[in-house]
């Protein structure tokens, strides 16, 4: 193959690569906005025409785990995680109750409560928000896997721990509204307001200070919560401390154009975004 050859196959490589990428960018940019302006396009006429919701109002308390501290060790060597931290055993409870959906109706969620079997009777609270999963059956209050390390890391050392599965996700009807900011945050606020009175039931009262932190998808809700939390979202929650973790904090000033400048996988442009 001649030079000039190879040169012109090469380029249409090039710009098939480049209208792949910009296809997939712009259809990923439609659906963003898409997501951002539907909520916000409604927002009004929704709060006049659904009834008040009990926020937050416990629906029900379900076990779905107990391990000893031997048990927490085990759970975690077998996932390659330092067990060094281990103190407690860890005693876990799939939490149903009332919230919001994007455009202010009623529905309901779930989340995970996960409280030490020990330590003070009176509780912190460790808000953990996950990042993103393919599968409402990956969320932390249904599958004993990764999603519950942070929440048996934070417990087994004394707090209670609050994992939102998120709207769709878990045992929550519906689809999950990806990426919507706004009713993560409510979902998260209502898990808190529910855990309390759990905890509350189950012996175990929560303090109301809330350390806040989440990874991906979830750093960009701990960041979101934090603020909410600090800007008075239920007055019995006061925010201590923040660490979100590699969250897509900027999607238009750097999440969309990465998917233009090769800086994000074709593949993973189109599954997270």
């Amino acid at each position: 193959m001649s030079d000039n050859t190879h040169k012109t196959v090469k380029s249409k490589e090039t710009r098939r690569i480049w209208r792949t990428r910009r296809g997939g960018a712009l259809l990923a940019a439609a659906l963003l906005a898409g997501l951002a302006a539907a909520p916000a396009a409604t927002a009004a006429a929704s709060s006049s025409t659904h009834r008040p919701v009990s926020r937050g109002t416990l629906v029900s308390v379900t076990p779905v785990a107990s391990h000893d501290a031997g048990g927490v060790k085990k759970f975690l060597a077998e996932r390659d995680m330092a067990t060094d931290s281990v103190q407690y055993g860890v005693a876990a409870y799939r939490l149903t109750y009332r919230t919001v959906d994007p455009y202010g109706k009623a529905t309901t969620a779930t989340g995970l409560l996960t409280l030490p079997v020990g330590g003070k009777h009176r509780l912190d609270i460790v808000s953990d928000t996950h990042g993103t999963m393919v599968n409402r059956d990956y969320a932390p209050s249904v599958a004993e896997d990764f999603g519950r390390v942070p929440s048996y890391l934070n417990a087994t050392a004394g707090r209670a721990v609050v994992a939102p599965d998120y709207l769709g996700l878990g045992k929550g009807p519906g689809r999950h509204p990806y990426m919507d900011t706004g009713s993560s945050v409510t979902a998260s606020v209502d898990m808190l307001r529910a855990a309390r009175t759990a905890a509350d039931r189950l012996g175990r009262p929560l303090s109301g200070d809330v350390y806040a932190t989440g990874f991906s998808q979830g750093g960009q809700v701990a960041m979101a919560l934090g603020r909410a939390l600090e800007g008075g979202a239920d007055r019995y929650f006061r925010l201590k401390a923040l660490a979100p973790v590699s969250g897509p904090y900027d999607l238009a000033g750097e999440e969309i154009p990465a998917l233009f400048d090769g800086r994000v996988n074709d593949a993973s442009g189109l599954i997270y975004l």
